[in-house]
């Protein structure tokens, strides 16, 4: 049995000079808040509960009939989507065999398991390990972000920083590859990968390093860039993404479950794919940063680093058809597919006619509002009375170059964008929320909003147009209790977005 060490203080969002244990929960703007676990209101507040037993607290002041089904809706596609559920349905022991998927290992061939649990629903997934596996664990560990930890027996809990990487991430990581390093050919390592685990499982190369991975980190997640391209780059400086915690663990055999948060569910994706083949090249980097128009703005090391790897100076991470990566096989056991199902399962026993979008919704926010405006126009003229239009997937945002934001998220400040829109139209309501718990860098889900909002936060003296212009949807949306505040949820399966009408509204476009 390893000896792991205890578990380190909780973390925020963290600066490229500040330490796990040096600060609370820090903004971008420098406010601080309490931490993410223990939320409690004690105003105008319900709690529920999914099959973990955390309390979700949800405002239920101010909102319209309509409104309240939507967060009926999206509690209950979050207890459909819970990690634990989807592990158990895909990892299973059976005939002296661990079955996963159309993939069976002997049980009595395995000497040793080591279990890695990385990303926000990662104590859900380790929980959820059939003890068959679990008898045979040498060593047991989780990376979580701070505020989601909870105890799971024979585990160790690593708290690291997201969505900016910290020292904690390093250290956790590095403490995650040595252990795997000590793997022999017969034992198994088993990884439970979720959202998040781009961030937490991060230890950048000697050249490059920590303080300016953080810089390039808060350079790409402002770009307007959809996660298959950041993990592209970040895949490429990085000692663990891309296949190499995978190669570290050889020859050992590797059994990857990724719970998806992205669109497409495609595995180098999920968490930097840090135990699946990478595709892409260093070259591909480099055209991402270039097309992003972010090449001159990150740091040297960063573009020197990825430059000599273009020209053939540096390994180029594992592909497909690497002998290293023989041994290793991976799956999607849930994702976004999973979430919309079980929304438009609850809104049709709520009642409600259901439309589910074809697509998943991506690209900047501000584009999505005059399509769902447009949407809500067509349901209306359907003549179909109460109806609600479901949609996932991780569109982005944006900011003009030399933005300081304020406080927010994609799914607040498209909130605020469709509160605008719709003002006035008291039968509608939208609700945009994350799966995992946090929205940006804040203890807010999303929002929920209806014709109503724009009145309400004008007679609170909000300036709505300042505030989407300064993208600080957080505390307006508190102004008007529109925010969704669940605490963790012990899931991550990107985005989900409702659009509802009833029949008398004009659905027009503002």
């Amino acid at each position: 049995m390893h000896n792991l060490r205890n578990g380190g203080p909780r973390t925020g969002y963290l600066t490229k000079s500040t330490d796990a244990s040096e600060l609370r929960q820090t903004s971008p703007t420098g406010r601080t808040h309490p931490p993410l676990s223990g939320l409690h209101s004690n105003q105008g507040s319900e709690n529920f509960a999914l099959a973990s037993g955390l309390d979700y607290i949800v405002s239920t002041m101010n909102r319209s009939p309509l409104a309240d089904e939507l967060v009926a809706i999206y509690k209950e596609a979050l207890e459909a989507s819970h990690a634990g559920k989807a592990v158990e349905l895909r990892l299973q022991v059976s005939s002296g065999a661990i079955r996963a998927g159309r993939r069976a290992i002997a049980l009595d061939r395995v000497e040793d398991v080591g279990i890695v649990a990385v990303g926000k629903a990662a104590p859900a997934m380790a929980e959820a390990v059939p003890d068959p596996i679990k008898e045979k664990m040498t060593f047991g560990v989780i990376v979580t972000k701070a505020g989601y930890r909870r105890e799971v027996e024979g585990f160790e809990v690593r708290e690291a920083g997201h969505p900016l990487p910290d020292r904690a991430s390093v250290r956790a990581t590095d403490e995650v590859m040595e252990l795997v390093s000590e793997l022999g050919e017969e034992d198994l390592l088993l990884v439970l990968v979720s959202g998040g685990a781009s961030s937490l499982l991060t230890s950048p190369v000697p050249e490059v390093g920590l303080s300016d991975t953080i810089d390039l980190t808060q350079s790409l997640l402002t770009a307007g860039l959809d996660i298959h391209s950041i993990n592209m780059v970040r895949s490429h400086i990085s000692r663990v993404k891309g296949g190499r915690l995978a190669v570290a663990a050889a020859p050992a055999s590797v059994l990857t479950l990724a719970l998806s948060d992205v669109v497409g569910d495609k595995l180098p994706a999920i968490g930097g794919g840090p135990t699946v083949a990478d595709p892409s090249r260093y070259r591909d980097a480099v055209s991402v940063l270039k097309k992003a128009a972010i090449y001159e703005r990150v740091p040297a090391s960063v573009t020197e680093y990825l430059e000599a790897g273009a020209r053939g100076e540096i390994p180029e991470s594992p592909k497909p058809g690497d002998p290293r990566l023989s041994r290793a096989f991976a799956a999607v056991v849930g994702g976004p597919q999973t979430l919309s199902r079980a929304a438009a399962r609850a809104a049709r026993n709520l009642g409600l006619r259901v439309r589910c979008a074809t697509k998943p919704i991506e690209g900047p926010v501000e584009d999505l509002v005059e399509k769902y405006m447009a949407r809500a126009g067509s349901m209306v003229r359907s003549g179909t009375g109460r109806e609600v239009f479901v949609a996932v997937g991780e569109p982005t945002v944006e900011m003009p170059s030399g933005t300081t934001p304020g406080l927010g998220g994609r799914n607040q400040h498209l909130s605020l964008l469709m509160a605008q829109a719709m003002a006035g139209d008291e039968h509608m309501a939208f609700l945009a929320a994350g799966t995992d718990g946090t929205d940006g860098p804040t203890l807010a889900a999303g929002g929920i909003v209806d014709g109503t909002t724009v009145s309400k936060l004008q007679d609170k003296g909000v300036d709505l147009n300042q505030i989407i212009k300064a993208y600080d949807s957080y505390d307006a949306l508190g102004k008007v209790d529109a925010r969704l505040e669940t605490g963790p949820t012990d899931t991550n399966v990107a985005d989900l977005h409702l659009l509802a009408v009833e029949g008398h509204t004009s659905g027009r476009k503002k």
